[in-house]
């Protein structure tokens, strides 16, 4: 028996935005009804915003996966896909598998020569990476920096340096947003770049690259809302 196919499919950056999600996604899911999720209850949400008419109750058969994903039984979360049948992972927000777990399920599915199918959709690196102006032929997602305020100190300082040729991104959970924005204006060079991108594909969006002296004099209010930070020329 041939193995089913393993979608991966985006969802929002943020409130519902059906807009932003294409045609393809919204075909694909009617055609699915095992889902691999961070979330049930937000996964159902999204997908009913975006056309699905499933049952959930009778129809529908969801797998949460959690942080710790190396730790689940992968083989399990599969099973029904390597004997033919077709599901999807439903990331939390934009695409799965870019800080997220997803990526280790996939991983698993390559092992067993699962067709792996990647759908189209908002990338809140991809889009912060191409409108903050910063080169784009060399970049490294740096992801969450650490608790610690001192390594997170010495971080900033090494991710500083590396901008000078490859554009650094990095993030933080919204309600420490504000913290480590001032410790970037109080750590790093006054002619570093830093933009920051905000609230993407929202109507709130805020996107702005200023050196950091200049960031010093117009501080922006980030606090719990969803941010890329980057550095770069």
């Amino acid at each position: 028996m041939s193995h089913g196919k393993l979608f991966l499919i985006p969802s929002f950056l943020g409130e519902d935005n059906p807009s932003i999600i294409t045609d393809q996604i919204k075909n694909c899911v009617q055609e699915l009804d095992e889902f691999i999720v961070e979330d049930a209850r937000t996964a159902r949400r999204y997908l009913r915003a975006i056309g699905f008419k499933k049952n959930f109750d009778t129809e529908v058969t969801m797998h949460e996966l959690d942080k710790h994903a190396k730790q689940q039984n992968c083989q399990l979360l599969l099973q029904n896909v390597m004997q033919g049948k077709n599901a999807g992972i439903i990331s939390e927000a934009g695409n799965p598998c870019i800080a997220d777990p997803g990526s280790e399920v996939v991983a698993y599915a390559h092992i067993y020569d699962i067709e792996i199918v990647p759908l189209v959709g908002p990338s809140s690196i991809l889009l912060a990476l191409i409108a903050s102006g910063f080169n784009g032929q060399q970049f490294c997602f740096n992801g969450y920096l650490p608790i610690d305020s001192a390594q997170r100190t010495g971080k900033l300082k090494k991710l500083e340096s590396a901008a000078k040729n490859t554009t650094q991104l990095f993030m933080e959970t919204p309600f420490r947003n504000q913290k480590l924005f001032d410790e970037v204006l109080r750590t790093c060079n006054d002619d570093t770049n830093l933009c920051i991108a905000c609230d993407l594909t929202l109507p709130t969006q805020f996107i702005r690259t200023k050196k950091i002296a200049a960031w010093k004099n117009d501080k922006v209010d980030i606090n719990k809302r969803y941010c890329i930070f980057l550095m770069g020329v």
